[in-house]
């Protein structure tokens, strides 16, 4: 795979939802690549509400749900598996070590979120949580702290150029 996997944090699907035009844009060039955009089953749990149709009623479809049978992605291997015992145990262990910002609690979703992008061999997690996520990438092993952040409210200069990953 040439792009890296895109993983969306419950801030992308909220953007999303709420009709944000970057984060639509940005959605819209991520479906055309080799791999859509990535959503961690527990991250659609938070997200999803009941109603007769939403914005992410037509976006979800475009992506993979990871951990789903419907999520293979040829070429993927962590896609095509899905999740692992030790992804759990791997979260468990990013939620004991990270150094999450005193005023938040731990997340075992964004936790999770951060497990299944170190599984992808470049992945970039687009949050609106940045502070957790770069705190849960940093607790991972040194060789997989390659994974990059990159906040909804800099989607619109990324795809423009700028480096604005962390």
């Amino acid at each position: 795979m040439s792009h890296p996997a895109f993983v969306y944090d419950a801030g992308m699907l909220i953007a999303l939802d709420h009709q944000d035009r970057t984060a639509h844009t940005f959605h819209q060039a991520l479906i055309r690549l080799d791999h859509p955009p990535v959503v961690p089953l527990p991250v659609l749990a938070q997200v999803w509400r009941p109603g007769r149709w939403t914005p992410l009623s037509r976006c979800v479809p475009q992506c993979t749900v990871f951990g789903t049978r419907e999520a293979r992605v040829a070429g993927c291997g962590p896609c095509d598996v899905g999740h692992l015992e030790s992804d759990a145990k791997r979260a468990g262990q990013l939620l004991a070590l990270a150094a999450i910002p005193a005023e938040k609690r731990p997340d075992a979703v964004d936790a999770l979120a951060m497990v299944i992008a170190a599984r992808h061999v470049s992945s970039v997690v687009v949050t609106s949580d940045v502070r957790d996520l770069v705190a849960y990438r940093d607790a991972l092993p040194q060789a997989e702290q390659s994974v990059r952040v990159l906040p909804v409210s800099g989607l619109a200069e990324f795809m423009s150029g700028k480096r604005v990953t962390v």
